[in-house]
């Protein structure tokens, strides 16, 4: 057992972890006062999010099923993202309607992001595969056992679940219901463990610094090639496995504010594409109030078929035009999903670009 020194080493432990993560996103941080605080709050918004899921929300037994996830690594704002803690010998069940998704996908996953081996995906189900009532309900069986119909398979090692629902006019749309069920009738949630307790707060510190490292190193690949569309490093999605239909490409831009970043493609047959723009720290800008992501529902394109995407700190005019919201660096992502080829894209930065 464990004396009050011993919680109080541990407590330390973790503040320690916090300190150094905050000193590390101050000295990864671009000279402005600006960059520097969406630093330090990107610091408290992760430990806010795994301090709940791995404590709060931990206990693969109840079958906690969130709806609410951090901004990282550019998370898309077409997605709407979901997620529960899973344990591979359980049995579940997810239900749900449709909504107004255009596009959904269940993921079975064991890692996590910010380990050494890095978020593996065990299993994975998308809604083109699902087999969905004409009132747009279905249930999907979460298990490592094969079972007919909708099937999500787990692996011994699984421990989390994680849903991607695609809304592509995000401000109006209303995401789908969810609910998951444990079927399996084994042994309720457990009361409040302190061993697992601290253990629980020794992983989240590991797990901030973990992933704060990560993704610093994918900004830093995108640096390397400013105001270029890059297909992303394959070695940077090694330990972060997400959707396998998706190609992502990024960059990084830096404008002042009579510069425009202009992006021009013919978009691919494919399901879906947006591009989005985000800030120093791959989060996404507050994309309920600014315009900052464009998809192929929402984007206008030219006579010829191509699409014109203009970033700037004012409307220049364009259809298209995307706002830096107050930013004047970050970094973008572009996503083509189910597109057999990324088509050649075009960029550049104009100043005091004439209107579209």
């Amino acid at each position: 057992m464990v004396d009050k020194a011993g919680d109080a080493a541990t407590w330390d432990a973790f503040c320690d972890q916090l300190r150094n993560a905050g000193h590390t996103v101050l000295a990864a941080a671009p000279n402005d006062p600006f960059d520097r605080a969406e630093g330090l709050r990107y610091v408290t918004r992760l430990a806010r999010h795994f301090l709940n899921s791995t404590i709060e929300e931990s206990d693969p037994r109840a079958a906690i099923l969130s709806t609410t996830s951090p901004k990282i690594g550019l998370d898309n704002p077409d997605y709407v993202y979901g997620g529960a803690r899973l344990s591979g010998s359980l049995e579940y069940q997810l239900k749900g309607t449709m909504g107004d998704a255009s596009m959904m996908s269940v993921g079975a996953f064991s890692g996590g992001l910010g380990t050494p081996a890095g978020l593996i995906r065990d299993g994975y189900l998308t809604s083109e595969a699902l087999s969905i009532n004409d009132d747009g309900s279905f249930e999907i069986a979460i298990c490592a056992e094969k079972r007919s119909g909708n099937w999500l398979p787990m692996t011994a090692k699984t421990n989390s679940l994680q849903i991607r629902q695609t809304l592509l006019e995000r401000q109006r749309q209303s995401p789908a219901t969810l609910e998951l069920i444990r079927v399996d009738g084994g042994e309720p949630p457990h009361p409040l463990d302190p061993e697992r307790f601290y253990g629980s707060l020794a992983r989240t510190g590991g797990m901030l610094g973990g992933v704060i490292g990560q993704f610093l190193g994918w900004t830093a690949s995108f640096q390397a090639h400013p105001h270029e569309i890059r297909p992303i490093d394959p070695s940077l999605l090694k330990f972060a496995q997400g959707d396998p239909n998706t190609r992502y490409n990024y960059s990084y831009w830096e404008l002042a504010d009579d510069e425009a970043f202009v992006i021009e493609f013919e978009p691919p047959v494919c399901e879906y594409w947006n591009l989005q723009v985000g800030n120093h720290w791959l989060e996404s800008f507050d994309f309920l109030t600014y315009r900052t992501h464009v998809n192929h529902h929402t984007a206008t394109l030219e006579d010829d078929g191509s699409v014109r995407i203009v970033i700037a700190a004012k409307d220049p005019g364009s259809a298209n035009w995307l706002e830096t919201a107050g930013h004047q660096r970050g970094a973008l992502a572009l996503r083509f999903v189910g597109a057999n080829e990324v088509p050649t894209i075009c960029s550049r930065v104009e100043s005091n670009p004439p209107l579209a």
